[in-house]
């Protein structure tokens, strides 16, 4: 009886251990922080990602009318935006530095330029986005009429370029951007002291004009004489612009659209 009782303690001391032994291999797992490393099986338990926000630019609406829809857009740090056309050909102006477009027939996004002025065909799904630590603006000008006739962009603006001449003095030039006969898109220079008259008139129909002006400027349609800063635009159907670069050179961008007589 002696040795079975003490067979019967050996058994329950051992009992008594592992029972210990499993309480504290489950204490230290119930305090096992998340996510964490679990040496024993070696999985990492990631956190969710960080939520992405999307920065959008700041819209305004600065001309509307049976031609032109015109908007600016002001993109942030970090703002990004898919342009709507509105089933509409469209025509960006680059207001400032850093700007990156995308859109579906382009292989790798386009860094603009001040200045730079791209003509998008409908159904284009343009994608504008800011990576620099400033601002910069875009004016978007919706063309409301289309044609079916192909819109030609210059591919070398030296071949597209003729000088704006006082005399023999060249003052100036003026570069056609792109073209299909109705819509058409030019790039005035004209320097300091320097004056330029430019007609809009045509025999086959009626002249449309939309003005972006990339410096400071005094311009005349036909006697309603504007005084336009850097990025205002003007829309007009004279068919005569006079532009005086009275103290500094100035440089503005013209739409034209021509509407065919019935």
């Amino acid at each position: 009886m002696a040795q079975h009782a003490r067979v019967y303690l050996r058994l329950r001391e051992r009992c008594t251990s592992l029972k210990v032994i499993l309480f504290v291999a489950l204490l230290s797992l119930s305090f096992t922080p998340t996510p964490a490393l679990s040496q024993a099986s070696g999985i990492i338990e990631s956190a969710k990602p960080a939520e992405q926000v999307t920065i959008r630019p700041n819209v305004q609406l600065v001309e509307d009318n049976s031609y032109f829809r015109v908007s600016r857009l002001e993109f942030g740090q970090g703002a990004t935006a898919a342009i709507e056309q509105h089933d509409h050909d469209c025509v960006l102006i680059a207001l400032g530095e850093g700007l990156t477009l995308a859109s579906r027939k382009a292989s790798i996004p386009e860094t603009l330029k001040f200045g730079d002025v791209r003509f998008l065909p409908r159904g284009a799904a343009p994608e504008i986005a800011n990576a620099r630590n400033a601002s910069s603006q875009l004016i978007l000008g919706e063309l409301k009429h289309h044609w079916d006739a192909e819109v030609r962009t210059c591919l070398d603006p030296g071949n597209c370029a003729r000088p704006i001449r006082m005399g023999d003095a060249e003052i100036g030039t003026t570069t056609t951007l792109f073209t299909n006969g109705f819509i058409t898109g030019y790039q005035h220079r004209l320097d300091r002291g320097g004056s330029l008259s430019s007609s809009y008139f045509s025999a086959k129909g009626k002249d449309h004009l939309l003005l972006v002006a990339l410096t400071d400027l005094n311009a005349d349609f036909e006697g309603v004489r504007q005084a336009l800063h850097p990025g205002q635009t003007y829309t007009s159907d004279a068919s005569m612009i006079e532009v005086d670069a009275e103290k500094a050179e100035v440089r503005w961008v013209v739409i034209r659209m021509l509407i065919p007589k019935p």
